[in-house]
């Protein structure tokens, strides 16, 4: 990797949040950051501005203009390596033009199997990797034909839409009336991909990869809100899992990674493990959401996300066994005013509390929870064991309060399957 007058090797980044601003410099490398005024606060991105030693803003829907910006930037700033682990709905943008460059560490083909649901159903079909029934379908009125096709009950997707939104179960055919609102919410249109649904627990493998070589950081256990939105309630790092299942898991992941095509860097992939083996949902080229490298560093010491960038810098990655159970829980209060809200500093103060946040104030609507956005809040707790764990949410389940439309409520969610087998 080239370097510039002040000897740091340069990294352009699109979309870069301010903690990888600073582990990337932490590991010795100059950093220009791209971002959308769009798609954070301007005091957020007031932060990036200060801490990136190169910032510009561009229109991340014109995917022309970005690609240009990004190209500009390069040429302009001396950057030897375009990089993207943002949010998936740029990234390929991002990794066409940095290979245009030579500034890849990954090949764009690689990037859009794990950004493109349909692509990455062609791959795994292709390659007789995880078989599942699916369909594509180019715009929402081919949608009932191929969810009739497949038969019920299916999963229909919104193919460009992230973070679970508008995901949806379709049981039968009176589920078209919601399944239309659903989509009209989100002003989406196409296209969708409908597939079997696929029973059995949910579970998201951590990986880093180099030179084409992925390395498991662990495997998270996903609670799942109900049917039919399946709105992410929390996660359970590292997993209850056997030793036959876990390595399934991972053998899996693994083996579709190397037949993407995937190189360098974090890949976040979502698993259920139905009774006929694991079954992968989707993949991202980036690291979990939902605080699970937060996760991960309280159950085994790992900041995952600097070590994202040490292994750019040629420092290879150990991952230490877990030593502790760590777990997130998302708030889901009723909908409609708030009143008052509760005993969060009393929660704050318990001394197993890592984060906790509740993003309603006395005077808000809590909104009904539709997708991981429109959650009220969360809480990060750890324990030596599954059980000590799930005990310490429970005490924080108990004292955090919301009162809305008068009536006082707990926060709903789903917290019996810590440490529960699989």
């Amino acid at each position: 990797m080239s370097s510039g007058t002040d000897g740091r090797p340069r990294l352009l980044m699109v979309m870069p949040y301010r903690q990888f601003v600073q582990k990337a410099q932490a590991e010795g490398y100059w950093v220009g950051a791209i971002w959308d005024a769009r798609l954070e606060s301007p005091g957020y991105l007031d932060d990036v501005r200060g801490l990136a030693d190169f910032f510009v803003l561009a229109d991340f829907e014109d995917h022309e203009q970005l690609g240009r910006t990004i190209r500009e930037v390069a040429k302009e700033q001396g950057a030897s390596v375009v990089y993207h682990i943002g949010r998936e709905e740029t990234m390929v943008t991002a990794y066409e033009v940095a290979e245009e460059l030579g500034a890849e560490l990954n090949p764009a083909s690689a990037v859009r199997y794990l950004a493109d649901k349909h692509a990455m159903r062609d791959l795994l079909a292709g390659r007789g990797l995880s078989p599942v029934a699916f369909e594509a379908a180019p715009t929402r009125r081919e949608v009932p034909g191929a969810v009739e096709r497949i038969g019920h009950p299916v999963v229909v997707k919104p193919s460009a839409l992230a973070g679970s939104r508008g995901v949806f179960l379709w049981q039968g055919p009176e589920d078209l009336a919601a399944w239309t609102a659903l989509v009209d919410e989100y002003g989406y249109d196409g296209p969708f991909l409908v597939e079997e649904y696929l029973r059995g627990p949910e579970f998201s493998v951590e990986t880093l990869s180099e030179d084409g070589r992925h390395q498991v950081v662990g495997i998270t256990e996903k609670l799942l809100g109900p049917p039919p939105l399946f709105v992410e309630a929390g996660h359970v790092h590292p997993a209850p899992l056997s030793d036959g299942d876990r390595a399934a898991i991972e053998r899996l992941t693994t083996d579709f990674l190397t037949a993407c095509g995937y190189r360098f860097g974090p890949a976040h992939t979502e698993v259920i493990l139905t009774a006929r083996g694991p079954r992968i949902v989707e993949s991202q080229a980036r690291l979990g959401g939902d605080r699970i490298p937060r996760l991960v560093q309280l159950a085994t010491g790992l900041d995952v996300e600097r070590a994202v960038f040490a292994s750019m810098a040629g420092t290879p990655t150990e991952v230490p066994a877990p030593t502790a159970t760590a777990l997130v829980h998302f708030f889901t209060f009723p909908s409609g005013r708030v009143d008052e809200v509760r005993g969060v500093e009393e929660a704050k103060r318990l001394g197993f509390v890592d984060e906790l946040n509740v993003r309603l104030r006395p005077g808000d609507t809590a909104p009904e929870v539709r997708d991981s956005k429109s959650r009220h809040g969360h809480v990060v707790v750890s324990g030596a064991s599954p059980e000590e764990a799930r005990a310490r949410l429970a005490e924080v389940l108990a004292t955090v309060e919301v009162v809305v439309d008068g009536v006082p409520s707990r926060a709903a969610g789903h917290t019996g399957a810590v440490g529960a087998p699989a």
